[in-house]
C-alpha cells in the first residue's frame, strides 16, 4: 500500500482526499493547495484509514463508493479511532435523502452530491475550519448524539418531533461579504436554536453539515417552536447585512465567470416530522407504533427541501399520522 507524502508533518490545515478516481484526486488536490491547504491522497478506503492514522488530517474528503472500505466504513473507522477529531465531508452520486441521513448517522460532518463544483467544496471546508465555528457550535450536539437520542425516544414510545432547519442563500451571502461573516450568521442561528431548545422539555439541538441544523422537541410544541425560530431569525437577519443592502432587499454577487446575479436575503427552510400517534388494539389499550429513526429524519429533511420553494415555505409540517 503506497501513501502519498510519507515525510509529511501534520498541521491544522491538512486535507485528506480519498477517491478511487485519479483525475478527481488531482483536481481536488490542486484546488485545495491553491487555497493554501496541504493535501494527502488515498485511492481506496483502506488507504484512507491508514492515512488518517498516520497523518491525522484536519479534514477528510471521502468518496461514498470506493474499493475496499466504503466511505461510510471509512467514516466509522475514523470516528472510532480518533474520537470525532477531523471534519469529514462525503461525496456521493446518490441523491436520495435516506442516503444523506444514513451518512450523517455514521458520523460525517457534511455531505455533497455529485457532480460537485470544486469551489463549493473548498467553501464548505473553509466554513467548517473557520475559527468561529468551534466557538459558536461547540455546544451543539453532533449528528450521532442526536440520532442516538432520537432512536431511544422512538424505541421507548416517547413522542418526539424532528425539526430540520436549513439556511437558504448562505453561499452567495459569504461570497458577497466574507466567510467570517457567513460563519457569524451560522453561529447566531446556532445560539438561537440552543436558546429555544433549552426552553422545551427534553429539547435538544444539533448541527448537520455547514448550514443545516436539527432539533428534537415535543410534538405538541413543534408549531410554537418553529414560529419562535422563524420570528427570531427574521428579527436578527437585518443585522447580518449592510444597511444599504437591507434597504434595497438584495445583494449583487459576481461568480467566477464574471456573471453578476441578484440574491434575496438568506432565509430558513424548516421541515417538521413527528413520531406517529398511538393506535388502539382494544377498547382500553394503546400500542405505540414504532418508526425507524432514519425514516423520521428522512421525512423532516424532505419537508425542509419542500419548504425552500415559495409554495412550501417557510415551514412545512408532515401531516401524516
Amino acid at each position: 500500500m503506497a501513501l502519498v507524502d510519507t515525510d509529511f508533518t501534520p498541521f491544522a490545515t491538512t486535507v485528506l482526499i480519498a477517491d478511487d478516481d485519479a483525475s478527481v484526486r488531482r483536481l481536488l488536490r490542486l484546488a485545495f493547495e491553491l487555497d493554501g491547504y496541504r493535501t494527502i491522497t488515498a485511492s481506496d478506503g483502506d488507504e484512507a484509514v491508514a492515512a488518517v492514522r498516520l497523518h491525522q488530517p484536519a479534514v477528510v474528503i471521502v468518496d461514498a463508493a470506493m474499493p475496499g472500505r466504503t466511505g461510510t466504513a471509512v467514516t466509522r473507522a475514523i470516528r472510532s479511532d480518533l474520537g470525532w477529531a477531523p471534519t469529514v465531508i462525503m461525496l456521493t452520486g446518490r441523491t436520495d435523502v435516506a442516503d444523506r441521513m444514513a451518512a450523517f448517522e455514521c458520523g460525517v460532518d457534511d455531505y455533497l452530491e455529485k457532480p460537485i463544483k470544486v469551489s463549493d467544496l473548498v467553501e464548505r471546508v473553509r466554513l467548517h475550519q473557520h475559527a468561529d465555528l468551534s466557538r459558536n457550535s461547540a455546544r451543539l450536539l453532533g449528528s450521532v448524539e442526536i440520532y442516538d437520542d432520537l432512536r431511544r425516544r422512538l424505541e421507548t414510545g416517547q413522542p418526539v418531533a424532528v425539526v430540520m432547519a436549513e439556511i437558504h442563500g448562505l453561499r452567495p451571502f459569504t461570497r458577497h461579504y466574507s466567510f467570517a461573516r457567513g460563519e457569524s450568521l451560522v453561529g447566531s442561528l446556532a445560539d438561537l436554536l440552543l436558546e429555544l431548545a433549552r426552553q422545551e422539555p427534553e429539547g435538544l439541538a444539533g448541527r448537520l453539515g455547514a448550514q443545516d441544523f436539527i432539533a428534537l422537541v415535543p410534538p405538541a410544541r413543534a408549531e410554537a417552536f418553529t414560529a419562535s425560530l422563524q420570528t427570531a431569525f427574521d428579527a436578527r437577519r437585518p443585522s447580518f447585512y449592510e444597511p444599504v443592502d437591507t434597504l434595497r432587499g438584495w445583494i449583487d454577487v459576481t461568480d467566477r465567470a464574471g456573471r453578476t446575479r441578484r440574491h434575496r436575503p438568506v432565509r430558513l427552510a424548516v421541515g417538521v416530522a413527528a413520531s406517529p400517534r398511538t393506535w388502539g388494539t382494544g377498547p382500553d389499550e394503546e400500542t405505540p407504533q414504532v418508526l425507524h429513526h432514519l425514516d423520521l429524519l428522512e421525512r423532516a429533511a424532505e419537508l425542509a427541501r419542500y419548504a425552500r420553494t415559495a409554495v412550501g415555505g417557510p415551514v412545512a409540517f408532515d401531516r401524516r399520522g
